[in-house]
């Protein structure tokens, strides 16, 4: 999988950046020209293949997008053999060493 991701990411990217400008150039529609209803082409009413161009073109963005969240590398999660390369940890720090109370001295009165 690691020598298909680049290319995986390549053709995530390419679909994601062609249909958000695929989508923002149908949305904007300046081939078209109405000027007995707006003068700018934005207010034209859009005919039914337009409105498909701008489907398949926000459907290509967002499967782009998808793949490439698919795509990303994912970092492993640290398990407790990674972070403890060296054996389990004992379960006392001090599991050899006597117990608090025998340890201390007598108190100078």
């Amino acid at each position: 999988m690691s020598a298909f991701r680049p290319f995986l990411l390549s053709l995530a990217a390419l679909l994601a950046l062609l249909g958000a400008v695929g989508g923002i150039v149908m949305f904007l529609q300046p081939w078209r020209s109405c000027p007995e209803v707006d003068d700018s082409s934005a207010g034209c009413p859009a005919a039914s293949g337009d409105l498909a161009l701008l489907g398949l073109a926000v459907a290509a963005m967002v499967v782009g997008l998808v793949l490439w969240l698919a795509a990303l590398p994912r970092h492993p999660k640290i398990t407790g053999e990674l972070a403890a390369p060296f054996g389990a940890l004992p379960a006392s720090p001090a599991s050899c060493a006597p117990p608090v109370d025998a340890a201390r001295e007598p108190a100078d009165e």
